[in-house]
């Protein structure tokens, strides 16, 4: 039987008060002059550690929950202005008793328990020497707090005795049992501020010419805009698209063209709905305000709902693509020269920082299985996968989303099971590479890195604050 919330606060308030009275007795006044001489004492360090830059990194292990009945307790995408999850929570990919939810935690806690080498009291010397194997000279001196997006899988029979089992799992916010609304993955990542955000998925099957690991990512505002301008009916031509770097759209389905699944993305981007094989608005397949699904300076003003409920023509809860306007601090945010420099251009020619992010991990973790010895033709970044994905759009950091491998080939299971090691020692070097820069040792080999640091500079907003920061109060 839950414990009614009064009593829940009650003890909250107790605790507190126990807590604040224990901190009184211990410090005494007489106690104040040798915590102030410790203190002092510890300036050094402490100074010398905050003299390195310091950057904030989110491992992104996918999934991790079950996928269960009924949606309208287990599901995610929860929206709050119809008071229902709108999409079944997406446990992961899982074929011949391997699962992705499990192999993705386990190299994301190798990759964390690297770079935490690098976090305040960590040891750096040990980090440095694994970078000798990759690049010759001194490293950059840096300071990375790492942190989980998750803790591990439930087992099944740990789930049986949960009322909620996807609870720490879920992308967005959701009310707990309580009925409060809870922060969702999203909402948890975006509260650290990161400079970077890297996602580790991998998948049951693979189509045809996506060979080895691949990047996820989203196009810039100005690309979905002229789609949206398209169906409008204010462009008429294809060109925008199809002479784009863009124009590869992930296909749900082979009944539609690349382009069809393109403009149906772009109407749910815009609007929340998806689109029929005519290009009508779905109007019964609501796929909700994302940008009001997460705790972010983004979302619209509390009470929100009321005014979306209306429908209202030339706003940006209007529920056609005809009538939509795209206005508010979302689509502000959504145009701002931010989000070009994170999804448009960049060092890859497309895809802004993401892409490079992505592409250039995959580079590293493919240089790393060479240098132990592990070569094939099959380990090299691969194409991405394109469309309005949403960690990489409503994530405010760097985020390198990369598909690892695919369960139904057998080279993918074997580097996913047994080069776990080597897999995630590429990924930390690479996320080192990316936030100080790291030139990579003449080689011959042909995915070496390219040991460039994200310029993040850049991202300084006109009142000094970054643009990282901005994301939260």
């Amino acid at each position: 039987m839950p414990v009614p919330r009064k009593k829940i606060e009650i003890i909250k308030y107790h605790a507190i008060e126990c807590y604040f009275y224990a901190v009184n007795l211990l410090l005494k006044p007489w106690m104040l002059i040798p915590v102030a001489v410790l203190f002092f004492l510890m300036m050094p360090s402490m100074t010398s550690i905050q003299e390195f830059p310091t950057f904030r990194v989110v491992i992104d292990p996918g999934h991790g929950g079950t996928g269960r009945n009924p949606m309208s307790v287990h599901g995610d995408r929860y929206d709050t202005m119809y008071r229902r999850y709108l999409d079944y929570f997406k446990e992961g990919a899982a074929r011949k008793g391997l699962e992705e939810r499990e192999i993705v935690y386990s190299i994301a806690k190798k990759t964390e328990k690297l770079l935490k080498l690098l976090a305040p009291g960590g040891n750096r010397e040990k980090f440095y020497r694994l970078l000798e194997r990759y690049a010759d000279g001194s490293p950059q001196k840096i300071t990375v707090h790492t942190y989980m997006s998750r803790g591990r899988s439930l087992t099944e029979d740990e789930a049986d005795d949960l009322e909620d089992p996807n609870a720490p799992f879920r992308l967005f916010d959701y009310p707990d049992l309580f009925g409060k609304m809870q922060p969702g993955r999203i909402s948890r990542i975006n509260a650290l501020k990161p400079h970077l955000v890297v996602s580790l998925h991998l998948a049951r099957d693979a189509p045809r010419d996506f060979e080895g690991m691949n990047p996820v990512i989203i196009p810039p505002y100005s690309f979905l805009r002229q789609g949206l301008d398209y169906l409008k009916g204010n462009r008429e031509n294809k060109k925008f698209y199809t002479k784009s770097p863009y124009r590869e759209w992930f296909i749900e389905e082979t009944t539609r063209s690349d382009f069809d699944w393109f403009l149906n993305d772009t109407s749910i981007y815009f609007t929340g709905y998806p689109l029929r094989k005519n290009l009508e608005s779905d109007r019964s397949n609501f796929k909700g305000y994302r940008y009001n699904m997460v705790r972010w300076n983004y979302a619209d003003a509390e009470g929100w709902e009321h005014a979306a409920r209306y429908k209202i023509p030339m706003s940006r809860y209007a529920p056609t693509y005809e009538t939509f306007v795209p206005e508010g601090r979302f689509w502000d945010r959504e145009r701002s020269p931010y989000e070009r420099y994170r999804r448009d251009g960049g060092e890859e020619g497309f895809g802004g920082d993401n892409a490079y992010a992505s592409y250039e991990i995959v580079r590293y973790i493919c240089y790393s299985l060479y240098l132990h010895g592990d070569d094939n033709r099959l380990q090299k970044p691969g194409k991405s996968y394109i469309s309005v994905w949403i960690m990489p759009l409503h994530v405010n950091a760097v985020n390198a989303f990369i598909e690892l491998g695919y369960l139904n080939r057998n080279r993918d299971r074997l580097l996913l099971t047994k080069k776990q090691n080597e897999i995630a020692e590429g990924i930390a070097v690479g996320v080192f590479s990316l936030l100080a820069g790291l030139a990579p040792k003449e080689t011959n080999y042909k995915y070496a890195p390219r040991g460039k640091g994200i310029d993040y500079s850049k991202y300084r907003m006109p009142d000094t604050r970054s643009y990282f920061d901005e994301v939260a109060d």
